[in-house]
């Protein structure tokens, strides 16, 4: 299974995305789920950006989903926050994972309302991402590093797909750590500075377990500029302004010396 998500109406508060939990790529799961699907939200308040000096810490909630068929739930923001949402859902007696982050942005007074619905932990497998560039702006051409929890990989690999369907690449596992660089995307770089795209991580055990990351990167920010024609230009001004300088202080008379 996995996660896609979307933009919704937004509220005076804050951002509202939609997500939708499909079958994930090649699973080739065509059965309705024995019971409903279950939903997590992980909440961390980016404190630097609301309240600089109080700790980071997680709260977790229970996913309330708004319909089936496809499953979707809503969720908002009244505050800077990383949201990790998690869903189980069991197929044909296989557990199936699915994993996505959004960081969404809110201004709300009143914030004791994200307290509600606390719940513990789940106790399933968990992507840990994390990126060599920057987290709030994941972009093609950054070295993404995944580690998966609690989850054994037939293969040792983790299949890369696209959100319509195509099996991209395979990330290779070193020590149990996964790597992966997303290439740029001359089309991507084309749609505009906010456009992004879906990539969706799938581990699979000897069972037939699955588990699912989706991760939205956006184009590069350097990518679709030619730094080589860049330099050129830059270094030619360069040159060329200090030809000009040189020659006009050739042209400047020159003083007489004054006797002492």
């Amino acid at each position: 299974m996995s996660l896609s998500f979307k933009d919704g109406k937004a509220a005076k508060t804050g951002q509202v995305r939609i997500l939708t939990l499909k079958a994930s790529p090649n699973s080739r799961l065509t059965s309705s789920p024995a019971k409903p699907p279950e939903a997590w939200l992980r909440v961390t308040p980016l404190s630097r950006f609301n309240q600089p000096g109080e700790p980071e810490k997680a709260r977790w909630r229970q996913g309330e989903w708004a319909s089936s068929e496809p499953w979707t739930l809503a969720v908002q923001a009244g505050e800077y926050i990383k949201m990790d949402v998690f869903a189980r859902v069991e197929i044909e007696g296989r557990p199936h994972f699915a994993q996505a982050r959004l960081l969404l942005y809110g201004n709300s007074q009143d914030k004791e309302n994200d307290l509600e619905g606390r719940a513990e932990a789940p106790n399933q497998p968990e992507f840990q991402v994390s990126s060599n560039g920057e987290f709030y702006w994941p972009q093609t051409g950054h070295e993404f590093t995944f580690a998966l929890k609690d989850m054994e990989t037939a293969g040792g690999g983790l299949e890369v797909w696209s959100g319509q369907g195509d099996l991209l690449d395979r990330a290779e596992a070193t020590a149990g750590v996964f790597n992966y660089t997303p290439a740029h995307d001359p089309a991507l770089d084309r749609a505009g500075s906010r456009a992004t795209k879906p990539l969706v991580f799938v581990a699979r055990n000897p069972e037939g377990d699955s588990a699912s990351f989706t991760l939205v990167v956006h184009r590069s920010r350097l990518a679709g500029l030619n730094l080589g024609s860049g330099l050129a230009v830059f270094s030619a001004a360069f040159l060329f302004c200090g030809l000009g300088v040189g020659l006009t202080r050739l042209k400047e008379p020159r003083l007489k010396e004054r006797p002492c």
